[in-house]
């Protein structure tokens, strides 16, 4: 989604009042949310790459503290697709994990000279 959606979604949320007396908060909100869309992107992207997805991490972290202070400040909830997209990468990054400790298993068993 791109900022100029985001920012008519949170507009519809806060209300038109809410939105005339915040409206460089709202767009400032809705480009955060739109380049923590585009960071996790980069982030699936690069996946393999540890320094360059530990960086783009870093990034995203920082984009969603202030995410998560401009909701509070425009005294919204905060959407829970944020922690879902986290709790979701935190599973893949397991499973990745996983998948390379058992082809590692699977190597040493096959190089074993007791078969």
């Amino acid at each position: 989604m791109n900022d100029h959606e985001y920012e008519q979604r949170l507009r519809l949320r806060v209300g038109e009042p809410e939105y005339e007396r915040h409206k460089e908060l709202v767009r400032l909100l809705a480009r955060n949310l739109s380049l923590e869309d585009i960071l996790w992107e980069e982030i699936s992207l690069h996946i393999r790459d540890v320094n360059l997805r530990t960086e783009l991490l870093r990034q995203r972290n920082s984009i969603v503290r202030d995410i998560h202070t401009e909701f509070r400040a425009l005294n919204i909830e905060i959407p829970t697709m944020v922690e879902e997209k986290t709790e979701g990468f935190a599973k893949f990054l397991e499973d990745l994990h996983d998948d390379s400790s058992d082809k590692e298993r699977g190597k040493g068993a096959e190089e074993s000279p007791d078969r």
